[in-house]
């Protein structure tokens, strides 16, 4: 007979304990945002001017010319549009709407969870618990800010397409999974235009079906649909963002704003499974190497200074240091964005027969990549469009032990940290 797992074995606390930690997060997380009563702030005011001029315009073109100081597309008006008669378009209960759409989030990433990686519920959830460790989640969720209705409806985008893929004996029930998944992609995209990067992305799914004509059916069905809901709005715009915020690109390109994208995308990973990084002591030393040429590179070519954590780091740290801070910083965030693409392209290497993988994989990276194409500034956000991808990326490598938990603590702390600064200090 079978024995009985042992509750009190050290495997089965550490479990305990990271579902205490997630869903006690997301409590906590729900809790302040209750008692955030604060007016609108930071960017909030803006998309709130726009939802009033939805309310007098419609979804129409006049609308979508005149939104003003919005970069995201029409999806945020979209959704809260039809939920006045709940939230009156006010606080807390528009902020109220993104933490709904993060318990959708956590649910869309089990289904995703269980369905590509063959494991049960229950620890495809432990998995999807992740998000909460992200601390730029923290921002974007507590907020009535503009990433998470996309993420929710990007998660379901994957979903339902490898639904399609997975649903091949019936054509029928394939066409109609592929057509969802195009519809869910092109509103994301209508959320936030990076997440177009997709849409091209999806290509990858044929990598090893080539012969496979409903394959090339599915694919080629999801990314029509896709854009015959996105289109028409870029279309009206001339671009991928509303005339009136074209200085967002202005210049451009950026390549200081992609470097940090992906140092904070490696630090998702650090977080999440360290363990995806390779790691021993020739990359150690080529790291250094790596570090004291951009250090070189920046002090006499590039000059790049980036700052994070300076306010608290003043009133700890000699005022000497903290002028040499972002000189000494920024070449370790440039080193670390380049071992995290490197180890990209190894584990690209290794599961490179997984297509859905490297969908995975390219998709998180082109998302990062494309704060390269923002160059009046640098936000987490931009990181946190590209978090739900790094959950699922990163179930293989997860380990579960306190070192997770002490690192899953110090995430959700970073993140609530950073959220309170908007309401404590703006």
């Amino acid at each position: 007979m079978p024995s009985c797992p042992n509750p009190k074995s050290p495997l089965h606390m550490e479990k305990r304990l990271l579902l205490i930690l997630g869903i006690g997060g997301y409590a906590f997380l729900l809790l302040i945002t209750l008692l955030h009563r604060q007016p609108p702030l930071f960017d909030e005011p803006l998309f709130i001017r726009n939802l009033f001029l939805m309310e007098k315009e419609g979804l129409s073109a006049r609308f979508l010319l005149e939104m003003n100081d919005q970069a995201p597309g029409p999806l945020y008006q979209m959704i809260h549009y039809p939920l006045y008669f709940l939230t009156q378009w006010q606080m807390p209960g528009l902020r109220l709407v993104n933490m709904t759409l993060l318990a959708g989030i956590t649910f869309m990433l089990v289904r995703i969870i269980v369905q590509h990686y063959k494991i049960n519920a229950g620890t495809a959830f432990l998995y999807a618990l992740n998000i909460m460790a992200v601390p730029m989640i923290w921002q974007v969720s507590g907020m009535a800010l503009t990433e998470i209705p996309p993420l929710f409806f990007s998660l379901l985008a994957i979903y339902w397409l490898l639904l399609s893929i997975n649903s091949m004996q019936s054509v029928t029930i394939s066409v109609l999974y592929s057509l969802l998944a195009g519809v869910a992609m092109g509103l994301a995209v209508l959320g936030r235009s990076p997440f177009i990067v997709m849409i091209p992305a999806s290509g990858i799914l044929i990598l090893h079906h080539w012969r496979d004509s409903r394959r090339w059916m599915v694919i080629i069905l999801f990314a029509l649909t896709a854009l015959a809901i996105c289109a028409p709005v870029i279309y009206i715009w001339k671009g991928l963002m509303p005339p009136k915020q074209a200085l967002v690109a202005a210049g451009g390109f950026s390549l200081w704003h992609g470097i940090l994208a992906f140092a904070y995308g490696a630090m998702m990973t650090i977080i999440i499974a360290p363990s995806w990084f390779i790691f021993n002591r020739k990359i150690l030393g080529g790291l250094l190497i790596t570090y004291l040429v951009f250090s070189l590179l920046n002090i006499f070519v590039l000059h790049y200074s980036y700052a994070p954590l300076s306010e608290a780091l003043e009133k700890v740290l000699p005022t000497a240091m903290v002028r040499i801070y972002p000189f000494v910083i920024s070449p370790v965030l440039a080193t670390v964005a380049l071992y995290y693409l490197v180890c990209s392209m190894y584990q690209a290497w290794i599961r490179r027969s997984e297509e859905t993988y490297l969908f995975l994989l390219a998709s998180c990276l082109l998302i990062l990549a494309t704060s390269c194409g923002v160059t009046h500034l640098f936000s987490s956000r931009y990181v946190a469009q590209a978090a739900a991808l790094a959950v699922l990326l990163l179930v293989p490598y997860d380990r579960l032990n306190y070192w997770k938990l002490a690192r899953f603590a110090v995430g959700m702390l970073i993140g609530f940290l950073s959220l309170e600064t908007y309401f404590l200090f703006r």
